[in-house]
């Protein structure tokens, strides 16, 4: 077996290490020679890894394939960054994750008795991943914004900042595109549902959004925005740019119906 650096090896063995729940360290290791043991005393498994002068590729020399020994719970290997790394999309998906319950699924899965405090690392290093791409998107908001004004004329996005604050933090967005604006004013009666649902992840926020049911009794959406947090600032600011672009006037004639409470009511008494 030949592998084109001493890298490759080193996550070859590691990655057989935790499929078989063994402990594996890399001893005596050169520019020319690298060594993998098992690290119980008395287990004989051994690996040697030497670089050749001719391809300058690495050959597998040695190769004892034997375990004596028994799995590992305690297992070094199993360290936050592998845990993050092999639960990277459930914890993205379920940032609230109980540790109590990740522990239990590592113990499992993984062979391996993981503190409370490297699980806590452990989904600190993917919320802060997560966190570093969602700044990336953030900042393309406004070309965003633009090539939807482009790409369907006449529709209403509005992005809000927060003042005096560089590099740029969006506060919150709103979009009514034209052409379901115009669905809504040739095909639907003038009854508007609304309301707000929190993000999950690694971005606080909530969603504001106006929606009926068609001729389909299908989810027709009219507009949405995102905002901080809800209030009566944030649903005043939507009701008014909603209120514009549906021409509701006074009111004579519209059903806006809710279960927000306060803070919609008072939009619409304004």
């Amino acid at each position: 077996t030949k592998f084109s650096c001493e890298k490759l090896f080193r996550k070859a063995v590691t990655a057989y290490a935790l499929s078989e729940r063994k402990v594996i360290n890399f001893i005596k290791s050169d520019p020319k020679r690298v060594r993998a043991k098992c690290d119980w005393p008395s287990c004989p498994w051994v690996c040697l890894l030497s670089k050749t002068s001719r391809s300058h590729s690495w050959q597998l020399v040695t190769l004892d394939n034997l375990h004596a020994c028994p799995p590992r719970r305690d297992n070094k290997l199993v360290t936050s960054r592998r845990i993050a790394e092999k639960y990277e999309k459930f914890i993205v998906a379920n940032p609230g994750w109980n540790l109590s319950h990740m522990k239990a699924i590592v113990q499992e899965e993984m062979f391996a008795d993981a503190s409370i405090s490297k699980l806590k690392r452990a989904k600190a290093l993917v919320m802060h991943k997560v966190m570093d791409a969602a700044k990336g998107q953030y900042q393309k908001l406004f070309n965003y914004q633009l090539e939807l004004l482009r790409s369907n004329p006449g529709s209403t996005v509005v992005v809000n900042r927060e003042v005096g604050l560089d590099p740029p933090v969006i506060k919150r967005i709103y979009i009514c595109l034209d052409a379901l604006r115009k669905g809504f004013k040739a095909g639907c009666r003038k009854v508007i549902g609304l309301d707000g649902c929190f993000f999950k992840g690694a971005t606080n926020g909530e969603l504001l959004c106006a929606i009926r049911r068609d001729a389909n009794n299908q989810m027709y959406h009219v507009a949405w925005a995102v905002v901080n947090k809800e209030n009566n600032e944030e649903w005043d600011w939507f009701m008014d740019l909603l209120s514009r672009d549906l021409q509701v006037g006074d009111g004579e004639g519209w059903l806006f119906i809710s279960d927000q409470q306060k803070g919609i009511l008072n939009a619409l008494e304004k």
